[in-house]
């Protein structure tokens, strides 16, 4: 009598299937096609209406992705789950250099085998529609489930089919742009920001998915410089992790982007610089800095030679916070260290070299940091030099 309580297995394509039916139980979750007003609606991810405990769908569903997650990624730990892309990982959250079960089919790069299923799940997710109707239901599943769904996701957007080399999960994302609304709309919920953070930096492996969220139409960029101001600090860390992916990742991406849209990207960043919370001005000048060294050659050269954003970096040296002061430095000495100085910075240099001089000669004298001791030593000579000859 045992045969009566085995579990029906089931196929990509039919798994794929009843994870959507599973979806379409769960009150709350909109599945239909994306008009503007439905949209809208979508994007308040705050809006909508839970499901009890013990709901039928929640468990199907919960139970089904975990099977999904198994045909993907085959059998790993909790923390391969989550889909994060660190140095034990591969592009597809999979362990690198672990064995994943039942393979039959190798990763393109020939990493890691793909688990039999692999690739036949990836078509289901795709044609079916699944991966949009999982992102729409991010909101309203609990934390196991959702790290589930993104390593899911990630896990498609990885895949690179053998011999082809044709990445389906890409072309996905590239022809349903209407996701990264969705996504980027997460944020404004700290249950989801992790998840749909997540998911967007592993989009941003691609250039052709990083040029969308970048450059066009580019609303994911600017969306999360609104959603940077956040006051809570789980959800702006997991901003800024993200901007600072989209903006140094893909180099050609970012110099296209000043070069194009120089003067809103900068005027993004001034406000960060500007807040009135600390945490928001520490996070921007770290990421500001990164930018400086990564395109000073290129579009940055204009920043470092405008007189307003020099006398910004004199006054956050300033701050009240320590923290905030040390970071501004690491931006203030990029303009002292520019060998063809514009006019303007050279005049402002000039005419406060003696205050510079005394406020940085006692500038974090207990700071145990070889390398910032020798920076301050040669930004100290170099506006002394200044005052000499002008």
């Amino acid at each position: 009598m045992s045969f009566l309580f085995k579990h029906k297995t089931r196929n990509p394509a039919e798994l794929v299937k009843q994870i959507r039916l599973d979806l379409k139980g769960i009150e709350g979750i909109d599945l239909g096609s994306p008009s503007p007003a439905r949209m809208k609606k979508t994007l308040s991810f705050g809006t909508l209406k839970g499901f009890k405990d013990g709901d039928v769908a929640l468990h199907k569903t919960a139970k089904h992705m975990g099977q999904l997650r198994k045909m993907l990624v085959g059998d790993e730990s909790i923390d391969g789950r989550v889909g994060e892309t660190g140095s034990d990982k591969d592009g597809n959250g999979r362990a690198k250099g672990g064995a994943a079960t039942s393979t039959s089919s190798s990763a393109a790069d020939g990493s890691t085998p793909y688990p039999k299923d692999c690739a036949a799940a990836v078509t289901e997710m795709c044609v079916q529609g699944l991966i949009k109707d999982l992102c729409l239901a991010l909101t309203q599943l609990d934390l196991e489930v959702c790290r589930d769904i993104t390593a899911c996701i990630n896990a498609v957007l990885g895949y690179t089919a053998a011999g082809s080399g044709a990445k389906p999960g890409v072309d996905y994302f590239v022809e349903n742009c209407q996701i990264f609304d969705v996504l980027s709309a997460g944020f404004q919920d700290d249950a989801t920001a992790l998840h749909c953070g997540n998911i967007l930096r592993e989009c941003n492996r691609s250039p052709d998915l990083c040029k969308i969220m970048v450059l066009e139409p580019g609303q994911v960029l600017w969306n999360l410089f609104e959603y940077a101001e956040c006051a809570e600090f789980s959800v702006q860390s997991d901003v800024f992790d993200t901007l600072k992916e989209l903006l140094l990742k893909n180099k050609g991406v970012t110099s296209e982007l000043l070069a194009d849209k120089y003067d809103r990207i900068i005027g993004e960043y001034t406000k960060l610089l500007t807040s009135e919370a600390y945490m928001t001005k520490k996070l921007g000048l770290g990421l500001l800095g990164k930018l400086l060294l990564e395109h000073l050659k290129g579009s940055m050269l204009r920043y470092i030679n405008d007189p307003k954003n020099l006398m910004l970096m004199m006054n956050l040296l300033k701050d009240k916070a320590p923290s905030i002061q040390y970071e501004a430095f690491h931006v203030f000495k990029v303009f002292v260290a520019n060998p063809d100085k514009a006019q303007g910075i050279v005049e402002i240099l000039s005419r406060n070299h003696k205050k510079l001089i005394s406020y940085l000669e006692n500038f974090h004298n207990d700071k145990d940091n070889e390398q910032f001791k020798s920076e301050k030593v040669i930004v100290l000579q170099q506006i002394n030099l200044i005052g000499l000859n002008h």
